[in-house]
């Protein structure tokens, strides 16, 4: 059962690999070597909106300059 649960999971992780094979990320080149490997920005509010008095909340992370991650919700 376990072997057979594996073997979905790889399966499924290259059908995924193969679909996404010319996509990617640019790390654009650089002289200064004084950039910042890690940028991080999140950002939230509270209650804010008087209609349903929901939170809104989010964050972006880059890596050399280039977008790697980011997420909004409510």
């Amino acid at each position: 059962m376990i072997l057979l649960s594996l073997m979905k999971a790889a399966r499924r992780i290259l059908r995924y690999l193969s679909g996404t094979i010319n996509y990617g990320i640019f790390f654009p080149t650089s002289s200064d070597h004084n950039d910042k490997v890690v940028t991080s920005y999140s950002n939230s509010n509270w209650c804010r909106d008087k209609s349903d008095r929901r939170s809104t909340t989010g964050y972006f992370f880059m890596v050399f300059g280039a977008p790697i991650s980011w997420c909004s919700r409510k």
